[in-house]
């Protein structure tokens, strides 16, 4: 099985220095138990070059 990775590019600068940060919060949807138990997090992306910040 081959294993692809993604990096992350910033949408506004285009740089590849980017730094992801997590946020937690509880999501009430249809497919809830499908995607973490009820608790998922939210992936937010800040570029150190042009500190834009992004989901």
């Amino acid at each position: 099985m081959a294993r692809i990775i993604v990096a992350e590019v910033c949408p506004a600068c285009g740089s590849l220095d980017v730094q992801p940060r997590e946020r937690w919060f509880h999501v009430d949807v249809e497919r809830r138990d499908a995607i973490d138990e009820g608790w998922i997090d939210a992936l937010e992306f800040a570029c150190r070059d042009c500190l834009a910040v992004w989901i």
